[in-house]
């Protein structure tokens, strides 16, 4: 067990690691559940790798990059919201080096800052920023920044014209905007900007040397896992840097930033990061309902931490995060009590991420009688069902015979 991560949980519960948790991986079985998920799911290209104490134990490719070659554990995927987790690493190491600290206001770093509260305005802390409590609701102000060529300066303006409808502090709302002012207020402390800080201080020390900071980086020579919709290759998204979504990596390479965490800040004998940084950014602030899938799973408790969903599996800890961007869904599964990780990516709109994630869990972590791959292929045919009534419906409502109103 590791040294701090007890000291992280202890404080929530204390839960008994699970015997289920020395079971061997059955790589074989693994592979052709997955190899049949493949299929029904209708996936385009999947990589899948997972971590057991220390070293690969499974590391497997299915599909294509790009409807013709094959992706391999070097493809590289649009991670998008695994990319938090890295902004919390970097802000969590500067509160570490005194810098700067949790509870410190925003607008002492960026006086010009408003939202359309006064009180949030003025209380709103760096800790708020990252930790979805800010009382913006999930997803306000996303159009504000995707796929649009606003700065940061002006993105940041806009946001005191967007509706504040969650209680600060004491609702969860998910929020990519306040990644881009920590992004800010990192920049005004170290000089640096988000992507020359996360390079030098994360990408290079854990060699993740093909790791791009956004799609703008990624040279033509680089196997890039193309996202891919209704059958066909669509452009890629998130060209420019962003501290929320931007990064581009594969299975291999993200391995590399796991395998640091299971090792509290040590990679290949080097301290990347201190161990009181990992137990800082891994610690639990904004408390989540325990409903839908993590009540079927046995959950006791669900926490928001700094770019990590934290619950327990049946008593064993979870420490997880999903992204999502158009043709692209990833996950990231930590279970530090086990020294295990799992890493799941495609360049498929599709929740059979979330699905091979419990599956995993269930298999190798603590047996469960549900069976959740048969389970999302439901939700899968169920969503598929519902929108095409949706379209008929539409359809159905059209007003025919009718004329422009003015000419064109």
């Amino acid at each position: 067990m590791r040294k701090y991560f007890p000291l992280l949980f202890s404080l929530i519960f204390s839960f008994s690691l699970s015997a289920q948790a020395q079971k061997k991986i059955n790589t074989k079985k693994l592979d052709q559940q997955i190899l049949e998920a493949f299929k029904t799911f209708e996936l385009n290209g999947l990589s899948v790798l997972i971590l057991k104490d220390g070293e690969v134990f499974f590391d497997k490719n299915y599909g294509t990059r790009d409807l013709i070659n094959p992706v391999s554990s070097n493809s590289l995927y649009n991670i998008a919201s695994l990319s938090k987790a890295f902004t919390g690493a970097c802000m969590a190491n500067l509160v570490n080096e005194k810098k700067i600290r949790w509870d410190d206001l925003v607008v002492d770093y960026l006086p010009d800052f408003k939202l359309a509260d006064a009180y949030i305005t003025s209380h709103l802390t760096i800790a708020d920023l990252l930790t979805h409590r800010s009382g913006m609701g999930t997803f306000y102000g996303d159009l504000l920044w995707y796929e649009t060529e606003r700065t940061n300066g002006d993105i940041l303006h806009r946001m005191r014209y967007l509706p504040v409808t969650n209680r600060f502090r004491d609702e969860y709302g998910y929020q990519n905007n306040m990644y881009i002012v920590a992004e800010e207020i990192l920049k005004k402390v170290t000089g640096q900007d988000w992507e020359s800080y996360i390079t030098e201080h994360l990408l290079e020390p854990l060699k993740m040397t093909e790791t791009r900071t956004s799609g703008n980086k990624i040279q033509e020579e680089q196997e890039l896992a193309y996202p891919i919709i209704n059958g066909k290759l669509v452009d890629i998204t998130m060209k420019r840097p962003h501290a929320a979504a931007s990064l581009f990596t594969s299975t291999t390479e993200l391995s590399h930033w796991a395998q640091m965490i299971l090792d509290n800040g040590i990679y290949q004998g080097d301290t990347i990061l201190p161990a009181e940084v990992i137990e800082d950014m891994m610690t639990g602030r904004t408390i989540q309902s325990v409903a839908g899938l993590k009540k079927m799973a046995g959950a006791h408790f669900s926490q928001y931490a700094l770019g990590w969903s934290v619950w327990d599996y049946h008593g064993t800890t979870v420490a997880e995060h999903g992204g999502g961007m158009p043709g692209y869904i990833s996950k990231l599964v930590l279970l530090p009590e086990e020294n295990m990780a799992f890493i799941i990516l495609t360049n498929t709109l599709s929740n059979f991420p979330t699905a091979l994630e419990y599956h995993l869990l269930s298999e190798l972590v603590h047996d469960n009688p549900t069976n959740w791959i048969e389970l999302f292929e439901g939700f899968k045919k169920r969503g598929e069902m519902n929108e095409q009534k949706e379209i008929e419906k539409r359809l159905a409502s059209r007003t025919h015979d009718t004329g422009l109103r003015l000419s064109l």
